[in-house]
């Protein structure tokens, strides 16, 4: 409740005091009727600007974070009868693979199974290997069901006869599943995680689990396509992750912020594009992304999250946000944006 109050007190406090009288020195010219003078906006911008960014991000990745950290880690051994059987069945030369919904049983155990994908007791199976050669069965994944026409997958990663994990996928629009091999030999497979898409409006975020000493742990989280387009949203935005190398391994980042303003050509205050470079942390058995070599740091890319994020925008963004105000074409539109917030948060703490 602490770091809550203290975000109210904040919100509260701006909006007093010294910022009672219009800054006479700076023209307000503006489309709309502004409730805050400038010098209680910039106030506000000020007073979030030097909070931790901490304060605002655990409420933002607490869905996608919970996602990626709870996959169900698995300890099955498949006996010797039944992994001849799945070997036989994802080798055949079929286009569409099937496998028998009791064997199905035998071997992953209770499984969901969907009725419009059953036919003559058996269900659509999809074999993905991560060896050299398909035929060695060393690291691999199935998926029970079809992953193109489905919104989810169901995948089993095995390592040799154990399954080791099991992932329900939510990707909406087809399976893409990719793997490499890190620096030290071990495989790396990746893919996307939907959390919300429609029509100018969507975020995918990829999850990067790493194989290691039989379990299958998850590596790094980091947004794949973040857009907000319309809406009625305060601002627009659009962030779109590329994976361009793999030792070590990088990610092209594309990504531009646009405030609301209906009457100008152009109102972005973000336009630009960088490089983040991961390396393997031994201790923390995770990839860290060396923002400090980049344009755009870690709880920037949060601010492209379908959620709740306008105080993390303005927190990570501060110095372009304050910046922008010296510039008379954005000024207006940087103080109507905060107008705004701050209006809506004194609203929901009322």
């Amino acid at each position: 409740m602490k770091p809550i109050f203290y975000l109210l007190l904040i919100i509260l406090v701006s909006s007093y005091g010294n910022g009672q009288s219009l800054n006479t020195n700076t023209p307000l010219v503006t489309k709309k009727e502004r409730s805050h003078t400038d010098q209680q906006l910039e106030s506000f911008l000020d007073s979030i600007g030097n909070l931790s960014p901490t304060l605002f991000s655990e409420k933002v990745t607490s869905v996608a974070d919970s996602t990626f950290k709870n996959r169900v880690q698995m300890n099955k051994i498949i006996s010797p009868i039944d992994l001849t059987t799945l070997k036989q069945l994802v080798q055949e030369e079929e286009d569409f693979k099937t496998i028998d919904i009791i064997t199905a049983k035998r071997i992953f155990g209770k499984i969901k199974v969907d009725n419009d994908y059953v036919s003559d007791g058996k269900i659509p199976i999809a074999f993905y290997s991560f060896d050299k050669k398909e035929s060695n069965f060393d690291e691999y994944a199935i998926c029970l069901g079809n992953p193109y026409l489905t919104r989810s997958s169901l995948l089993y990663f095995i390592k040799k006869n154990k399954i080791i994990s099991k992932h329900d996928i939510y990707h909406r629009y087809g399976l893409e599943l990719k793997h490499f091999i890190d620096n030290d030999g071990k495989t790396i497979i990746y893919y996307k995680e939907n959390f919300g898409s429609g029509t100018g409006i969507w975020q995918f975020n990829y999850y990067f689990y790493k194989f290691y000493e039989d379990k299958l742990i998850p590596v790094l989280n980091e947004l794949e396509n973040g857009n907000l387009n319309g809406w009625g949203s305060k601002r627009s935005y659009w962030l779109k992750t590329y994976v361009t190398n793999t030792k070590p391994l990088t990610l092209k980042m594309v990504y531009h912020q646009e405030l609301y303003a209906p009457n100008a050509s152009t109102s972005k205050i973000v336009n630009d594009s960088t490089f983040v470079q991961y390396n393997w942390n031994e201790n923390t058995f995770k990839f860290i992304g060396d923002y400090k070599k980049s344009k755009i740091n870690k709880y920037q890319t949060l601010t492209y999250y379908l959620s709740d994020n306008e105080l993390l925008f303005i927190n990570t963004y501060y110095s372009t946000l304050k910046e922008g105000l010296k510039d008379k074409k954005n000024r207006n539109i940087i103080l109507n944006y905060l107008n705004d917030v701050k209006i809506d948060y004194q609203d929901s703490y009322k």
